[in-house]
């Protein structure tokens, strides 16, 4: 089991719990995300000779637990996210 799939497991840590419910606190985004635990994902290297081609990742994600869940990846580029008029969309790290 790697350790984002035990980290899955375990019940919410406090700072978990502050960031489902940040709307009920005063903290920024970046303040409520610096208690997230962050995982790598290596995708391995590409060469780039003779220009590189794009790459085709496949995430299985299943949910072993007894609440229903949906998931989404949202990417900081992605122009699928409409944001409210008076949001300010920053800029985006490289995480």
């Amino acid at each position: 089991m790697t350790s984002m799939n035990k980290e899955l497991v375990n019940p919410l840590s406090t700072a978990e719990y502050n960031f489902n419910n940040s709307d009920k606190s005063n903290a920024t985004n970046e303040e409520l995300m610096e208690g997230l635990k962050k995982f790598t994902w290596d995708f391995g290297k590409v060469p780039i000779r003779n220009g590189s081609k794009p790459r085709k990742i496949m995430l299985t994600l299943k949910n072993i637990g007894g609440v229903h869940a949906e998931w989404r990846f949202k990417m900081p580029n992605d122009s699928q996210i409409k944001m409210e008029k008076w949001a300010d969309p920053g800029k985006p790290s490289e995480e």
